[in-house]
């Protein structure tokens, strides 16, 4: 059955409608976060292997030492710049900060914050990653070919559009993180170092929100 499915998942069209099917799931009430994105995850991990035969397309690769390396540089090259010179620039361009007080409720509550710490490595480290960068990447590839900057601009523009609640700068801000996860991907072909440096990144964003301190990416 696997092999009879191969031929008509791994063409143009359905490339595009798995993408228009896993991306437009993100808006629909399915569950509850962060049970909607562990769906969602679990079914691009479905349609990739009835397209490929594995999830090898996805490029679930080992970690080794040059990885962790990649990892560190990657996490705090990002950290640096766009907490302390791209998101300040935004901020100024558009006249107002990020909208973050949708995580507000973070602020002192410590239960909440390892709930939601949590919540974030499932659904937007794992999840977003595993979407977005891996198996929107494998189809925008039976779409586009190896015309990386196209599929790079398609995935952060995606990426993006699920965060307008956060302003029209959170929005810029999302799209340019998208930017440079998906190049981070496309440049080294492991899906763990994403979502190990989005992960990190994350995890300093609700850190900050737990503590107050959101005013700092202003």
């Amino acid at each position: 059955m696997q092999k009879s499915l191969q031929p008509l998942l791994n063409n143009k069209f359905a490339a595009l409608t798995l993408i228009a099917v896993s991306f437009g799931l993100i808006f629909v009430p399915l569950a509850k976060f962060p049970i909607k994105f562990m769906i969602i995850t679990a079914l691009v991990l479905l349609f990739a292997f009835l397209q490929e035969g594995s999830l090898r397309g996805l490029n679930f690769k080992r970690l080794r030492l040059q990885e962790v390396i990649i990892i560190i540089v990657s996490y705090l090259g990002l950290e640096l710049l766009m907490d302390f010179a791209i998101q300040p620039l935004v901020s100024k361009i558009f006249n107002e900060p990020a909208d973050y007080t949708a995580f507000d409720f973070i602020k002192g509550d410590t239960q909440s914050y390892y709930k939601y710490l949590l919540y974030m490595w499932i659904s937007a480290a794992v999840g977003e990653e595993v979407l977005f960068r891996g198996f929107m990447t494998l189809q925008l590839r039976k779409i586009v070919g190896e015309r990386k900057l196209v599929i790079v601009l398609i995935t952060a523009v995606l990426f993006a559009l699920p965060h307008l609640y956060q302003g029209l700068s959170g929005l810029v801000m999302t799209f340019l993180f998208g930017l440079a996860f998906g190049f981070l991907y496309l440049r080294f072909n492991n899906i763990w170092i994403n979502i190990i440096v989005h992960g990190l990144i994350d995890s300093l964003f609700l850190t900050l929100a737990y503590f107050g301190e959101t005013g700092f990416y202003q």
